[in-house]
């Protein structure tokens, strides 16, 4: 799966870099490298850490956007979202109809 990280007005460390790769990996069960995943976090001016998840996979889109004062539990909330949406995806193309 191919990761795209866009960093806006927000300092972009290695750590937190690797904090963002670590918790997409737990997205690769659902996907199977068949997709993209791009990541942007963007900071206001005396303003909430915005982090926005866009995935494209099995020729859909899926989109999240988490706002809040720590960007690590905004990347928590993002990710625990997307893949909410990506096992509902799976689960009912996978769903066997009696």
């Amino acid at each position: 799966m191919q990761v795209n990280i866009t960093s806006r007005n927000h300092a972009l460390s290695d750590f937190l870099r690797d904090y963002i790769q670590k918790r997409i990996n737990k997205l690769e069960k659902y996907v199977h490298g068949e997709g993209s995943i791009h990541v942007v976090l963007e900071r206001e001016e005396d303003g909430p850490q915005v982090v926005d998840i866009t995935l494209h996979a099995w020729h859909k889109v899926m989109h999240t956007r988490e706002e809040g004062d720590k960007v690590r539990d905004c990347i928590d909330k993002a990710v625990a979202k997307i893949e909410a949406q990506m096992r509902k995806h799976k689960e009912k193309t996978t769903e066997k109809r009696p």
